[in-house]
């Protein structure tokens, strides 16, 4: 997958922003704002990853899983084109 960039703007906090641009070079900036929001990335896809380990583990949530299966069993019946 070739890679693209793309622009962004957000709003941060007047003096946080001013003290990031004091301390970081101009041609550093993106690379480590894209490294900061990898990290966050990485913390949130893994707790979404715990909780999915738990639901499809943790016996409290069978019942679920069970109703699960019941719905995956309508996918494709044709019921959406009626």
């Amino acid at each position: 997958m070739p890679s693209t960039t793309l622009r962004a703007s957000y709003t941060i906090a007047a003096p946080i922003l001013q003290r990031f641009n004091a301390v970081v070079p101009h041609g550093e900036r993106s690379r480590v704002m894209e490294g900061l929001m990898e990290q966050a990335l990485a913390i949130r896809e893994a707790d979404l990853e715990r909780i999915a380990e738990a639901y499809m583990t943790d016996p409290t949530f069978a019942q679920c899983r069970d109703d699960e299966k019941h719905w995956d069993a309508t996918v494709g019946d044709g019921l959406e084109n009626q």
